[in-house]
């Protein structure tokens, strides 16, 4: 059973060795349980140096997503090289999986494949948080999130789950949203669009969300009304002033940017620890 609800044509570029095949069918066929449809190449029908370089970067343009399964053969291939630096330098998202940490041999091997893409999946989702006046800001910025690689959830599914029925008093009511807040950082980013008003989860759940993935949150400024909801431990959080922007599009267009930035900065920041 699939675990994700990516909808079709959420395609993810697999930059590999064909050396290392056993290993990358792995982690081919756990994106594709995953709800992804990973591409590999395989181009022994070209011989033409300068037209398989010509033919992966016009692919690689094409797509927004990336897995680079790194070993000692792709760092020894000259093509992988390659589309590594061009990834890079086209500034598209990625995420390096270690194939030499997985053993062929373990009983363990199709969870240890599940646990090496799950990084990649956590940051392919997002999560809006917002206020129903801002809906139509909301659903310009998920078609945008989906144009560019991301799969977005709308967390105001949490409003028709009439909490108040089953959890009597305010703290029951505060626990319910922390433990969604935590499902959604473990999960992917938190979008939290502040407008005229805070959003369903408030600004005690955003605390708690600040004080376990601040790396995973996005605090948006629709409007000059919207600067006074912003909270005081908020301060040297990532956030985007969207106030002097008047065009709904145009916002949509900035928040995605901003993300895309997010994403590759906390790649990096991944890869420098390792």
């Amino acid at each position: 059973m699939k675990e994700s609800n990516i909808e079709d044509g959420f395609w993810v570029f697999v930059s590999h060795s064909t050396k290392d095949f056993d290993r990358v069918r792995l982690v081919r066929n756990a994106l594709e349980e995953s709800g992804f449809r990973p591409i590999l190449f395989y181009l022994k029908c070209l011989e033409d140096e300068d037209e398989i370089n010509d033919l992966l970067k016009r692919e690689i343009d094409a797509r927004k997503r990336f897995i680079l399964c790194d070993s000692p053969n792709a760092q020894a291939s000259k093509f992988v090289q390659s589309e590594v630096s061009y990834i890079k330098e086209r500034h598209r998202m990625y995420e390096i999986v270690d194939l030499s940490s997985l053993d062929l041999d373990s009983e363990s091997i199709q969870d240890d494949v599940i646990q090496l893409i799950k990084p990649f999946r956590i940051r392919t989702n997002v999560y809006l948080s917002y206020n129903h006046y801002d809906r139509g800001l909301a659903q310009l910025i998920c078609k945008n999130l989906k144009l560019q690689g991301f799969n977005s959830t709308d967390t105001t599914f949490l409003e028709t789950q009439e909490w108040y029925r089953y959890f009597e008093g305010r703290e029951g009511l505060i626990q319910v949203k922390r433990d969604a807040i935590e499902s959604i950082l473990s999960n992917g980013y938190l979008l939290y669009l502040i407008g005229e008003s805070v959003s369903y989860f408030g600004q005690e759940e955003l605390e708690h969300a600040y004080e376990i993935a601040p790396q995973m949150i996005l605090l948006v400024i629709i409007s000059k009304e919207s600067i006074k909801y912003i909270p005081s431990f908020y301060q040297n959080g990532n956030f985007l002033d969207l106030s002097e922007i008047t065009s709904d599009e145009e916002k949509a267009k900035a928040v995605v940017e901003k993300l895309i930035s997010l994403d590759l900065e906390n790649q990096y920041n991944h890869t420098r620890v390792e």
